[in-house]
């Protein structure tokens, strides 16, 4: 097999593995500054993706009912046209995250590893797994040392016999090859190469008469500190310099896109030997190893909890609201936020994006049912209900857990973060800057006691022109659930009233009794799908997409419109022809 070109082998296993023979035991960095992503996600990622409020001239190629006027992806360019080379992503090296890197651990080496590989997690609720957010710091690098030597020695310990067959005594240089090709080549996601054997035999020949034992526990710390391992690669062939044209995915990235889109980590035997065989790069067989794996429960784990980023369900655990006006949210939100878990998870198994909006199922124990007004729960486990009171019959939109982690005013109600949640997650409006400087001052400048809904007049009228621009797009959703407060009871003597701007299109646009008037606006047409697509596709894709043209994009749009079904959405994204190939950084953005 070739040497690895560009990136990969400026950074590569041989680096590394002189390092240690000299005594080493740094790790190269990519020479980034941050210490992780800071990306934030959860629809607000998707900027423009063919929803109201954007400047483009359609959203669709004719075939659609959105009521979108944007370009994002999937949609019409300015020309009205859509791409039909466009790939649906750019070539890339991207970074394991932690989980990632703990699952391929574990799958490989057989070894748990701590959650926290390459530093403390911070947990913001917000999707952050982009390939160009995640670099690589000097404190970064100096955990994956240790996470390696902690990773090699527990496999030593629990494994050697295993990962040599032939002996741990005196094992010949074949039988240590064996386990080079056979671990570390699933390790990396390829094939390694004879000079990458010949690197590691020679990092494991330094034990000297330390013994085996310690050989191998040099391999192992030698390939988890290797960019092949830290980095998965979507190069395509290799090519010196790096790809400069659209270039398709080798059979083992395409094997590797695969798994890390469904399970979050490396592909499994089945997978791996479509892989070495060829057989993955053909669309019969690749369809087939989508169809397999999305049955597997650890697909539907991983995709619901994306999916949660997406919802919101992933602030639960960040909402933080008052004591004193609320005692018992604190004992309520781990049952909330596993009941809204598995809202998602029911209906990424067995919904369609229409129950995202009109679901009545809540998962209930004795003690939420009583505090949302639900009578004939008892017991502590959270079951699926069907509850018949029509405000709780909006399906996300009437969870209590989403409602009371997208209000983030400890004590009010918050119509500014809801309705955030709703324009940025269902609706994809255009993007919204910062708030200015003088937010809260402006805020501040109402007389006394004002109600939200005055605060919202004072923001979207003639005395705020530099808040209503922005605030005028989206605040009105958020006053539509004025009457669920800020843990999500509902009080149906509140005024829910409002009306939601022109400038979100004409099925949008209009005055609303409450949420249940926005619901039904929301079902009408593919806004909503299409906006589903958009943010589940940023995940499942690893991109921040700011516009995309591309066919394969809208066709996917198109099957989830039809369709309406989460494993034919992603089934349409990762069968999809776009899907193997890579485009150039530059033209894929």
């Amino acid at each position: 097999m070739k040497k690895r070109s560009g990136f990969l082998a400026s950074v590569g296993l041989s680096s590394v593995s002189l390092l240690l023979a000299a005594g080493c035991t740094g790790v190269l960095s990519d020479g980034g500054t941050s210490d992780g992503a800071t990306s934030t996600a959860g629809g607000s990622s998707v900027s423009n993706p063919g929803g109201p409020g954007a400047t483009g001239t359609g959203a669709g190629t004719g075939t659609g009912t959105g009521t979108g006027t944007g370009t994002g992806p999937g949609t019409t360019t300015a020309s009205g046209q859509c791409d039909p080379n466009a790939s649906l992503a750019p070539a890339r090296v991207w970074r394991l995250t932690d989980p990632e890197y703990v699952n391929v651990v574990q799958a490989v080496f057989g070894v748990t590893m701590p959650p926290e590989v390459s530093g403390p997690q911070v947990n913001t609720g917000d999707y952050d797994n982009f390939a160009e957010k995640a670099q690589v710091s000097d404190g970064i690098t100096f955990n994956y040392q240790k996470s390696a030597l902690q990773a090699a020695q527990q496999a030593v310990t629990s494994h050697l016999k295993t990962f040599l067959p032939c002996g741990t005594q005196a094992p010949s240089d074949a039988c240590v090859a064996q386990f080079i090709q056979n671990r570390v080549s699933r390790a990396f996601g390829r094939p390694v190469s004879d000079e990458e054997t010949q690197g590691l035999l020679a990092v494991y020949k330094t034990s000297g008469v330390d013994g085996p034992a310690v050989g191998v526990r040099l391999i192992i710390q030698a390939a988890l500190q290797s960019a092949s391992f830290l980095y998965r690669s979507e190069l395509g062939a290799p090519v010196a310099g790096g790809p400069t044209a659209k270039t398709t995915l080798t059979p083992h990235e395409i094997a590797s896109a695969l798994s890390f889109s469904l399970l979050d980590s490396a592909p499994d035997d089945e997978l791996w030997n479509a892989a070495e065989d060829g057989s993955i790069a053909t669309p019969k067989v690749r369809a087939a190893q989508v169809d397999r794996l999305l049955a597997m429960p650890a697909s539907q784990a991983h995709l619901s909890r994306q999916a949660g980023f997406w919802l919101g369900v992933e602030k639960v655990p960040l909402a933080a609201h008052d004591a004193a006006a609320f005692p018992q949210f604190a004992a309520l939100k781990n049952d909330l936020y596993t009941s809204a878990q598995l809202f998602v998870q029911d209906l990424f198994a067995h919904g369609t994006v229409k129950d995202l909006l009109t679901s009545r199922r809540m998962y209930l124990n004795e003690s939420l049912a009583k505090a949302y007004g639900v009578s004939g729960v008892t017991g502590t486990s959270l079951l699926p209900v069907d509850v018949q009171l029509p405000e709780r019959a909006g399906g996300i939109l009437t969870q209590p857990a989403v409602l009371a982690a997208t209000d983030q005013h400890p004590v009010e109600s918050d119509p500014i973060h809801r309705g955030l949640f709703i324009y940025r997650s269902l609706v994809c409006g255009s993007a919204i800057g910062s708030p200015p400087a003088n937010a809260t001052a402006v805020d501040a400048a109402l007389p006394g006691t004002p109600t939200q809904r005055e605060r919202s007049d004072f923001r979207t009228g003639p005395t705020s022109p530099g808040c209503g621009a922005c605030h005028g797009m989206f605040d009105a959703f958020g006053l539509a659930t004025e009457a669920y407060d800020p843990i999500g009871r509902y009080t149906p003597s509140v005024d829910s009233t409002a009306t939601i701007s022109d400038r979100l299109g004409p099925a949008l646009a209009g005055h609303v009794s409450g949420l249940p008037d926005v619901i039904n606006k929301l079902k009408q047409g593919r806004l909503v799908s299409d906006c589903a697509a958009a943010n589940l596709g940023v995940m499942a894709l690893g991109r921040e997409i700011q516009r995309d043209t591309s066919c394969a994009v809208q066709a996917v749009k198109d099957t989830f419109a039809t369709s309406g079904s989460f494993s034919d959405f992603y089934r349409a994204l990762l069968t999809s022809p776009g899907f193997i190939t890579r485009d150039p950084d530059a033209a894929a953005q």
